[in-house]
């Protein structure tokens, strides 16, 4: 049981963890109320969940940030970057604690983050919101009487709330005049359901608490419990002798009406431990028990990656399989066979689609995660900057988005440090003082367009071309395109900073970006234009398990290129043929001489077909450059379950795995990244 609770919490503590950053940044000079008590809701969850698997240090920080988003909500303290950039720091040490616990160390407490966050209580905020737990106050000073009704959903504990956890922290708030349990709703014996709730509660409390303090203590259960808190003026004796009277229970949609005050015989306080006494009132004998409001169902189950893997690879084999089908079927005359073969094929399709739903998730919760990297960027580098997002609710592969990340953190580092200018020189030049990062997704044929845009000085052509020659990647005097002069920065070790900084400059992040990137299958873009701007295109694979490629035949072999880096297939003529010398073998394209690579050569596989204009040239496309790829024949389109070899057999050069053909033969998937390093080095 112990070992279910920390799972539940080690998933749900990072959901809840990006939700107090997230919501940290939008807070910062908003002052919006629903913003303030949806980062106070995330902290008192994290909280509670934390005392239930025992984690006392992150109970403790948690508290101390509750105390300032508690002042924030009564407008005795205001969001400022001083004050966020404290709960931010107190979020990162909350990260370490949580990560430290669930890897069963025992992390040491953020002594120093923890003395900011109580002196800052100490100085702007009442003394009590400086303890531990509130203090009750003593009878007569500013205390109030509440009656409390807790009628909670019969499910409540099928979510993992505890309702007596709830009323013993109710009792640490004042102190407990009485309390009367209701078991009117108890089923027979044999109709008695374990984890179900049956029971509801009246109890009348004294405290210096206001009101909307007792509210907080259910303010996860509210929506689906009946929960009526009232005043019942300054506390008192009440008179002995009486039975607890029920308050009348409301027909749904209906507000509560606050009931009499308590008749019933005193009893002592309620301890912060189970054993207070309380009162119980038997059934009346034909009484039905109390309707309560319906459970909201939820839309949404965990299921582990593992098993989505696992579905994902039988789905592929189910897709090899109906290929086998349809091919054996093409050879016989059975209008019913074929009939059959197409229904399959359309199941096999659709099924395929909605697995591959299944893994997608929007990419909003990688996006959000860089909204804290950029303010940390801008503090640090003492430039204004703002982080503009668009089509979040865009999907990709969860795979793919996990690989994602570091690129993109790279590119959006790259855009902080070198695009954007510093205030100064933007309004200098005009612009206004806050750059501007954009972080816009988006779908565009077939493909998941990510691009990280910026409104900076743009990227010098002339001083990235010197470099290159300096470098020996270019000749002096060559004439490029823009395309081929910003491939260079692709290049490893490739930096024009002037100075080296804690940000860039040491040659380190481009070329990460782009072998991330192909490892992906995808492939990275940049266009520029000197004093206006920079844009970073990312083109990527919806899924990294089914691929849409085109088969080609080299000599007896069949082989596979995905089709994302196709840009077009020709039988060239012996005149668009040249040999350069240190440059090799090149094939004209409207104009444009293309390094050639003869396939055969570069994967040892024998073939008869060695002039080029009898055999095909497809045009492949990757980061720094454009070149053909020599092959006999194509053959067509088709999709590829992938197949990693190096699981299976060891790494291949040039290749990214394999796949199985609808007569059982395999085709080997080239890695248009590893080729080219092959053919050009």
């Amino acid at each position: 049981m112990e070992d279910k609770l920390l799972q539940i919490f080690a998933e749900e503590s990072q959901e809840i963890i990006e939700t107090l950053e997230h919501g940290l940044l939008e807070l910062e000079g908003s002052e919006d109320p629903e913003e303030i008590n949806s980062v106070f809701r995330a902290a008192h969850t994290l909280k509670g969940n934390a005392g239930i698997v025992g984690f006392d240090d992150v109970v403790d920080l948690t508290h101390l940030m509750e105390g300032l988003l508690d002042e924030m909500r009564k407008v005795r303290m205001s969001p400022d970057a001083e004050i966020v950039g404290l709960l931010l720091g107190a979020v990162d040490a909350l990260k370490v604690l949580v990560m430290g616990r669930l890897a069963g160390e025992s992390p040491p407490p953020p002594k120093e983050v923890m003395a900011m966050l109580a002196r800052r209580l100490g100085e702007e905020a009442p003394v009590a919101a400086a303890q531990p737990a509130p203090q009750p106050s003593a009878a007569g000073q500013d205390t109030m009487s509440y009656h409390i009704a807790l009628r909670f959903n019969p499910q409540v504990m099928q979510s993992g709330t505890d309702p007596l956890q709830l009323l013993l922290e109710l009792g640490e708030m004042g102190t407990v005049e009485r309390v009367a349990c209701h078991a009117e709703g108890l089923p027979a014996l044999e109709d008695l359901i374990p984890d179900q709730l049956y029971l509801w509660w009246e109890v009348w409390l004294s405290t210096g608490q206001p009101q909307s303090a007792l509210e907080d203590v259910f303010i996860f259960v509210r929506d689906e419990s009946d929960i009526s808190i009232s005043q019942v003026g300054r506390p008192a004796a009440p008179p002995p002798g009486q039975p607890a009277a029920a308050p009348p229970r409301q027909p749904a949609g209906q507000p509560a009406q606050a009931p009499s005050p308590p008749s019933a015989p005193a009893a002592p306080p309620l301890a912060a431990s189970a054993q207070a006494p309380v009162a119980v009132r038997p059934a009346p004998a034909k009484e039905p028990a109390p309707a309560s409001r319906a459970p909201v169902q939820s839309a949404s189950i965990r299921v582990e990656t593992d098993k989505l893997d696992k579905l994902v690879n039988l789905v592929g084999e189910l897709v090899i399989g109906v290929a086998r089908v349809n091919q054996i079927s093409g050879g016989l005359a059975s209008p019913e066979l074929a009939a059959a073969t197409e229904a399959l094929d359309h199941i096999s399709r659709d099924l395929q689609e909605q697995v591959m739903r299944v893994r997608m998730i929007p990419v909003e919760g990688t996006f959000t995660r860089f909204q804290r990297v950029v303010r940390d960027l801008a503090s640090e580098m003492g430039k204004l900057i703002h982080l503009e997002m668009s089509g979040t609710e865009t999907e990709l592969d969860k795979n793919v988005i996990e690989q994602i990340a570091d690129p993109l953190k790279h590119l959006i580092r790259n855009s902080a440090d070198h695009g954007l200018e510093m205030p100064a020189l933007r309004r200098a030049s005009g612009k206004p003082e806050t750059g501007t990062i954009w972080l816009r997704a988006f779908q565009q044929e077939g493909k998941i367009i990510i691009e990280v845009a910026d409104d900076g000085g743009g990227i010098d052509r002339s001083k990235v071309l010197n470099k290159a020659v300096e470098r020996g990647l270019a000749p002096p005097g060559a004439q490029l395109s823009d395309e081929e002069v910003f491939a260079f920065m692709f290049q490893p070790g490739f930096s024009t900073a002037e100075k080296v900084t804690e940000v860039s400059g040491r040659g380190v992040g481009l070329d990460v970006v782009r072998q991330n990137i192909e490892a992906l299958r995808g492939s990275v873009e940049v266009r520029s234009q000197v004093g206006q701007g920079t844009t970073f295109r990312i083109k990527l694979p919806l899924t990294l398990a089914i691929i849409d490629g085109m088969t080609v035949s080299v000599g007896e072999e069949i082989l596979t290129i995905p089709l994302l880096s196709i840009v077009e297939s020709l039988r060239p003529k012996p005149e668009e043929l040249k040999t350069v010398e240190s440059q090799g073998e090149l094939v004209s394209v409207r104009g444009e001489y293309l390094p050639l690579v003869r396939l055969h050569r570069v994967l040892s596989l024998p073939t008869e077909r060695v002039d080029p204009t009898s055999a095909l040239v497809v045009i492949i496309e990757s980061v720094a450059r454009r070149f053909g790829v020599l092959v006999d024949d194509i053959l067509g389109e088709q999709q590829a379950v992938i197949k990693s070899l190096e699981q299976n057999y060891q790494k291949v050069p040039g290749i990214a795995g394999a796949t199985i053909l609808g007569d059982g033969r395999v085709s080997l998937i080239l890695d248009i990244h590893g080729l080219e390093k092959l053919s050009f080095g």
